[in-house]
């Protein structure tokens, strides 16, 4: 046997930084717009529009992405979209009525939509094959770890200073990301046995490809679930009494996060996804349904490590898995596949959600949202025995 690939260079180190300082500036103003709006509008469905808007934007944009970075030095994109972003939050200081930051929110979904596709698709080309789950489980607990601490701290913030001192903050760490842009490599990863294998295919057969469709969906349903936890646990803390103090929900997701995640990659480059995802999606389905019925800190804090052991597992287990599924130079279309069903499943479960919540209340709709969970479990139980991964084809035809 070979050498152990190194996993941990420093390309590899630079854009785990670059995505964590990103995704937490990202999650700040999600979180952080709800919260502003609530206090200038009495209606939930706005907020979730904030967030629908801003995932709209980026859906759109996802078409025609994936083919921008594939004929752009992505160093130089990254930087240039880095900048453009930095611009979309400099705009919420000129006007902060509904309509104006609706619009902003729009911008900032095409910045969102580009920076993610890129940061993706590096840290993918990066990644050595044979540490493939480890590689992506790691590359994602910096992208959720930063989803998790970006509301924290957007929450705990705004319990004490003003929305635009906060979108200050967060130029700060955006500007963080940017002077980390200009220490990545452009990368361009093409597999050698197959240069050509996507050229000559026409645009939607470069955009689509049926093999991922499952782990799309399932990844929808998730993000659907994740709406709720991003867009409405500020005003949920208030229906509760606890205030900001909700915002500890996030520490203890975190906490489970990382722990799980310091080891599920592995066990998937062992045993595969099935040992993974059945858990996960029963434990996410319990922490959302006791988070619903939440009365104090101490159910909320539990929930918080339930919901944070399917955040660990179901996304990046669920991209590893489906990049086993297309061969090399299909990659790109698996990601950017994936992509584009979580920005539907945060767009579709922000506006859904926020009509529920304005009808139900916020506990209830945490409760509801379960249900998102239990249909990823039996879609994943149906479908995911009529999947072979590419390389168990591999090995029967051989």
């Amino acid at each position: 046997m070979g050498k152990k690939v190194k996993l941990w260079t420093n390309q590899y180190v630079i854009i785990i930084l670059l995505s964590l300082v990103m995704f937490a500036s990202f999650y700040m103003i999600t979180a952080g717009f709800p919260i502003f709006v609530s206090t200038i509008s009495d209606n939930p469905a706005i907020a979730g529009i904030m967030t629908t808007t801003l995932m709209s934007a980026s859906l759109i944009t996802r078409f025609f992405a994936s083919v921008i970075i594939q004929k752009v030095n992505m160093k130089l994109l990254l930087i240039i979209s880095l900048i453009y972003f930095l611009g979309t939050i400099g705009l919420t200081f000129v006007n902060d009525s509904i309509g104006f930051l609706i619009f902003i929110r729009a911008l900032q979904g095409i910045g969102f939509c580009m920076l993610t596709s890129l940061v993706f698709t590096i840290s993918s080309n990066i990644v050595p094959k044979s540490r493939l789950g480890e590689g992506i489980v790691f590359f994602a607990m910096s992208t959720s770890v930063g989803t998790t601490i970006g509301p924290l701290i957007a929450i705990s913030y705004l319990a004490n200073y003003s929305f635009q001192s906060m979108m200050m903050l967060t130029l700060g760490l955006m500007t963080f990301s940017l002077l980390c842009s200009f220490f990545t490599k452009n990368t361009v990863k093409i597999d050698k046995e197959s240069p050509q294998a996507t050229n000559k295919e026409p645009f939607y057969k470069y955009m689509f490809d049926k093999r991922v469709l499952l782990p799309c969906i399932l990844v929808a349903f998730n993000y659907m679930a994740i709406a709720g936890t991003v867009n409405f646990m500020g005003p949920f803390g208030k229906e509760i009494n606890v205030g900001g103090s909700i915002s500890q929900f996030f520490i203890a997701q975190g906490i489970a996060m990382v722990l799980i995640r310091a080891f599920s990659g592995k066990i998937f480059d062992r045993f595969g996804h099935r040992i993974l995802i059945i858990p996960g999606a029963i434990s996410g389905a319990v922490g959302l349904i006791l988070l619903g019925f939440s009365t104090s800190m101490w159910m909320v804090l539990v929930s918080g490590v339930l919901f944070g052991i399917a955040f660990a597992i179901i996304h990046p287990i669920i991209q590893a898995w489906a990049l086993t599924l297309v061969p090399p130079e299909k990659k790109a279309t698996a990601n950017s596949m994936l992509l584009i069903f979580i920005d539907f499943g945060l767009a579709i479960g922000s506006v859904g959600l926020g009509f529920l919540a304005k009808s139900v209340g916020y506990g209830m709709t945490f409760g509801y949202s379960a249900v998102f969970m239990i249909i990823i479990l039996l879609l994943y139980l149906i479908g995911s025995r009529k999947k072979v991964t590419l390389e168990a084809n591999k090995e029967k035809s051989s």
